[in-house]
This record gives structure tokens, C-alpha cells and sequence, in this order.
């Protein structure tokens, strides 16, 4: 009987030893989950040679207004993993905000050259030929948007200038 109380503190203080050490390790790492461009700074210190987490701190930098910062990172996404649609797409909107337009529509061209279904490249490449005044083009963009995802948000904005490209 004294065995079985001894083996049930035991047990106890193992628990208690683990929940703590693990509450304590989810503490610290807390602070790096403060916001996106946090998290995925760490996730780049921690795998600095792979595209995948260079273009998510991009997206998280570009959608904190950190532009200058965050083509840095889609760049070096690109240098890693030339043939990246996702990196190829996020660079050409920096360029196009930034008035880099010809380079932008080059990106965006050859990120639907890689994966003709990647429906943010064509969304950013119809919108760019809209704005260059090239209704034309723009209009067979958001033809193929609506017919890649018909019930997608994408889809909606399209199918709204279509209408207003045909008045």
C-alpha cells in the first residue's frame, strides 16, 4: 500500500514537472508568434535556404506596409527557387506598386507560363492590363478567372468588370 502512494506521487510529480517545463517553453516561444512577420522572420533564421518561408515574410512584410523589405525577400525566394509561381506573383506586385509595370507584367506572365491555374497571377495580371488600358486583355484574364473559379471572390470583382468593360 505504501508503494502504491509512493508510485502515485511519483507519477504526480512527473506530470507536474512536464506541464510545467511545458508551459514554460510555449512562454517563450509566444513572443515570436506576436504577429506574421515575426513568426516568419523566425522561420527564415531557422531555414534561410528555402523559398517557401522567404516569400510567406514577404507576404507578411507587404501586407504590413514594409514594401522595400518584403521585395527583398521574393527575390531571394526567386534566387533559391526560380521557377516559384507564389514568388514570381508577390514580386510583380512590389514592382507594379513601385512603377516597375513592364517588369511586373513580365513576372506575372511567366508565373502563369509555370502554372496557367495560379488564379492570384492572373487576378494581378488582369487588373495590370485594366489599368495600362488594355480592356481587351484584361477582359480575357477575367474570363479565365471566372471559368477557373467560378464561385471565388476573384470570380465576383471579374465578373463585375467585365460588365463594366462592355458599356
Amino acid at each position: 500500500m505504501l508503494l502504491i502512494i509512493a508510485m502515485d506521487q511519483i507519477r504526480f510529480i512527473i506530470i507536474t514537472v512536464m506541464l510545467v517545463t511545458l508551459a514554460a517553453m510555449s512562454g517563450a516561444r509566444s513572443s515570436i508568434y506576436e504577429d506574421e512577420a515575426t513568426l516568419y522572420t523566425d522561420i527564415v533564421s531557422r531555414s534561410p535556404n528555402k523559398a517557401r518561408p522567404h516569400n510567406n515574410l514577404g507576404d507578411a512584410l507587404k501586407k504590413a506596409g514594409r514594401f522595400e523589405e518584403a521585395g527583398t525577400h521574393f527575390e531571394r525566394a526567386l534566387a533559391l527557387q526560380p521557377g516559384y509561381p507564389d514568388a514570381l506573383n508577390n514580386l510583380a506586385t512590389i514592382y507594379n506598386n513601385s512603377g516597375r509595370r513592364e517588369e511586373a507584367l513580365q513576372l506575372l506572365s511567366q508565373a502563369l507560363s509555370l502554372d496557367p491555374g495560379h488564379l492570384q497571377a492572373r487576378y494581378n495580371l488582369a487588373i495590370a492590363f485594366y489599368e495600362r488600358g488594355m480592356p481587351g486583355e484584361a477582359s480575357q484574364q477575367y474570363a479565365i478567372i471566372i471559368e477557373l473559379a467560378p464561385h471565388s471572390k476573384e470570380a465576383a470583382f471579374a465578373r463585375k468588370m467585365l460588365s463594366m468593360i462592355r458599356q
